[in-house]
């Protein structure tokens, strides 16, 4: 689907269809015939069009965003968003995002995801800056996008926190699953950020003008912003790896703790299976010839049960 949109007083409004007003073009889930006519009416490169096709496409640029005299420049950026993985928890993957300023100085975005970043930016519009429209808008979508990691970022160490209380009374696989997802969610963060920030890194060789530094600090609060996330990702990836084998180690100890039980069971109740056994044999035996010999048996059956039961658990066994 492709969405026309032109600025007009700091606002983000519709177009039916292209023309020389607009300014912004969103292309979600794009089909074969408008990825064609993207790449045709814009004269674009196709890799361009069609790396958000592949999920595994890594962050990168082409060109140079403030000089598109030779060609249109690329500015490939990972954005996060959640889903519900095969165990049943939340899973966060990390898709592609292209935003290219073509030779006719507009803006595509494209992806194959509905983003909420996106509808943002456009709902809100744009605030002036000292900034050309290009720039403005590929910043605001670069501080979304690393608002975005960090929000994500404040959910896993809520789950991990709440995992963590969990740690007692951990007998189950299902904490364990939980673990994993957080776990690889981790790792596509970490791989993401750190293709973004050397992404953003490169832009600061790109300027509008030779003595032009307006750009710097809109960048930094971006690199700040996607350093941050970086940051808490690699210490909470620390953090759940020690965590995921604590909770091995505790699912393991309670194992043992629960065998260790059944097993001391099963020696208490082996004794009067053998007692019953041996006044079950053809001979002659103590207390066969007397009346109460039952009630004789049961007393020192329960007696020696007692007396195994009170050694096991002086010595911690039971």
């Amino acid at each position: 689907m492709i969405t026309y949109l032109k600025r007009e007083n700091q606002q983000f409004i519709h177009e039916n269809t292209d023309s020389d007003e607009v300014k912004w073009i969103i292309v979600e889930s794009p089909a074969r015939d408008e990825i064609d006519q993207l790449i045709s009416t814009y004269h674009l490169p196709s890799d361009y069009v069609t790396s958000v096709l592949d999920e595994n496409e890594k962050a990168r640029s082409e060109g140079n965003w403030h000089d598109i005299s030779e060609r249109a420049a690329l500015i490939l950026i990972q954005f996060p968003k959640a889903s519900v993985s095969p165990s049943g928890y939340m899973q966060l993957n990390t898709y592609p995002l292209s935003v290219i300023r073509t030779k006719e100085n507009k803006i595509i975005t494209i992806t194959d995801q509905s983003t909420d970043f996106i509808e943002k930016v456009k709902m809100n519009g744009l605030q002036d800056s000292e900034l050309s429209v290009h720039s403005t808008l590929l910043f605001r979508l670069l501080w979304e996008i690393s608002k975005s990691f960090n929000g994500f970022l404040s959910k896993v160490i809520a789950e991990i926190g709440h995992l963590e209380g969990e740690l007692k009374i951990a007998t189950e696989n299902s904490q364990l699953y939980q673990m994993m997802d957080i776990q690889k969610s981790l790792v596509y963060f970490e791989s993401a950020l750190s293709e973004n920030i050397n992404v953003v890194k490169r832009l600061y060789d790109d300027r509008e003008s030779p003595d032009s530094y307006d750009h710097l600090p809109h960048l930094h609060d971006i690199l700040v912003e996607m350093k941050q996330g970086l940051t808490t990702t690699s210490i909470q990836l620390k953090l759940v790896d020690q965590i995921s084998n604590t909770f091995s180690s505790i699912v393991s100890n309670n194992l043992n703790i629960v065998m260790k039980i059944l097993t001391s069971l099963t020696i208490v109740l082996t004794i009067p299976t053998i007692i019953g056994g041996v006044y079950g044999m053809n001979i002659k035996l103590p207390f066969a010839n007397r009346e109460d010999a039952f009630l004789w048996i049961f007393l020192i059956t329960s007696f020696l049960c007692g007396a195994v039961i009170y050694f096991l658990k002086k010595r911690n066994l039971l």
